[in-house]
């Protein structure tokens, strides 16, 4: 099992197949399947960011609970979705954004096709935010 991050959208994904010469067979924390640029994907590093969590795989030597629920392979994803989150959520959760810009952030997705952000770079529109520190420390990220 490989762990990858996607650029684009900052979610971490668990690496399946390679689709063909540019793309890659990834599936999300969600459990989904789905087709990503193998140019859009960095390797996870641990302790990046708030998914830090290093959860230890299961050996055959282990004599545990089988009626136990197994862990999750994938790290719980503890940050934003911004594509889903309120203003207030926005303001809570990101260190140096105020309750007025995060309504901003929430106008600018309200005003997108689909109503929905594509892509982390598209929150650079909005002026007076540290966006660079703010992607570069894996606060946020689009679904």
């Amino acid at each position: 099992m490989t762990l990858y991050q996607n650029q684009k959208t900052g979610q971490i994904v668990e690496f399946i197949s390679h689709h063909d010469k540019d793309w890659a067979m990834v599936k999300n924390n969600a459990g989904q399947v789905v087709y990503v640029a193998l140019a859009d994907l960095v390797s996870y590093e641990a302790g990046k960011g708030r998914t830090g969590q290093t959860i230890e795989p299961q050996t055959a030597e282990d004599h545990k609970d089988e009626d136990k629920m197994p862990e999750s392979v994938i790290p719980v994803d503890t940050r934003l979705n911004v594509n889903v989150a309120t203003a207030e959520n926005i303001a809570k959760a990101v260190k140096g954004i105020g309750y007025a810009t995060a309504k901003k952030i929430v106008e600018l997705r309200l005003s997108l096709p689909g109503e929905r952000f594509k892509n982390l770079d598209q929150l650079k529109k909005i002026s007076r935010v540290d966006w660079d520190t703010i992607i570069a420390e894996d606060l946020i990220y689009v679904a």
